[in-house]
């Protein structure tokens, strides 16, 4: 895979690949309370003892069952049945630098690749909270499989990006612009890199999902199960307005890498 780089490959032969659907006051008083007599309000004190209330909060350390295999941080967001589709859980960011080296460190990943087309290092502490890329479709399926869950199917992607109304873009029809996703390729919009995931909160699909349309496009399993198929959904960095919807949709013959493609996790729904 050279990466979905290359202007002939966007403006031609993307048109062509993409297949669209259709991204004061207590000073005086305290000296005078000095009666004994009030004591009595000390022992009303065990009200603030009635905090375990508070201790109700394990609610909070419900949190883990959006927290797989190590991924501390990951963050998932519950997509409702629908479109034909059963509930389930997808990650509200794709993976970061940050993540991936986790899975490395934990021998179950191994390092993005590094060539002509992929000179980022993941290992640039710089860079830790970017998306991941230059890994292949099988090195996403190896960390989604070690975060305990799958990279989502085709259908599952596009559910997550429009929801029910099936919108254009994941914030809905309002035309883009350079407040509104990570993308803009030979325009005024150009951007060159990847960027920390979530850094554009107008990105967000209905369900809450960060950066679907923009920084960088992210693998996808085809909906038949076929893994031979390297399919890729979403706009990345450098791309134009046009092939950043939710309908963006490339396929590639083989599973090579890329310095614009990542991906995010999916996991059953509760």
């Amino acid at each position: 895979m050279t990466g979905l780089r290359r202007l002939p490959v966007l403006a031609g032969g993307l048109a062509c690949a993409l297949l669209l659907a259709a991204c004061g006051g207590l000073g005086a008083a305290p000296p005078r309370e000095t009666s004994v007599p009030k004591v009595p309000i000390r022992r009303a004190t065990p009200t603030a003892t009635a905090r375990p209330t508070a201790t109700v909060r394990p609610t909070a350390t419900v949190r883990p069952t959006a927290t797989p295999a190590g991924v501390a941080d990951a963050g998932y967001v519950t997509i409702p049945a629908g479109a034909g589709l059963a509930a389930f859980r997808i990650s509200r960011t794709e993976v970061t630098n940050a993540q991936y080296a986790r899975c490395v460190a934990a021998g179950a990943c191994t390092e993005p690749e590094v060539h002509v087309h992929c000179e980022v290092s993941y290992r640039d502490a710089a860079l830790a909270g970017h998306p991941v890329v230059c890994v292949t479709h099988g090195q996403a399926r190896a960390y989604a499989a070690w975060a305990g869950g799958a990279l989502p199917t085709d259908a599952q992607w596009t559910r997550a990006c429009q929801g029910d109304d099936g919108r254009t873009y994941p914030w809905g029809e309002a035309a883009p612009d350079a407040s509104r996703a990570n993308y803009g390729w030979d325009t005024d919009l150009t951007n060159d890199a990847t960027m920390p995931v979530g850094m554009f909160p107008a990105d967000t699909s209905p369900y809450g999902l960060l950066d679907m349309a923009g920084n960088v496009a992210e693998y996808v399993e085809s909906d038949d199960g076929d893994e031979q198929r390297s399919i890729v959904r979403g706009g990345a960095y450098y791309v134009i307005p046009e092939n950043i919807t939710c309908a963006t949709r490339i396929e590639y013959g083989t599973d090579g890498s890329s310095r614009d493609v990542g991906f995010r996790v999916a996991l059953s729904g509760d």
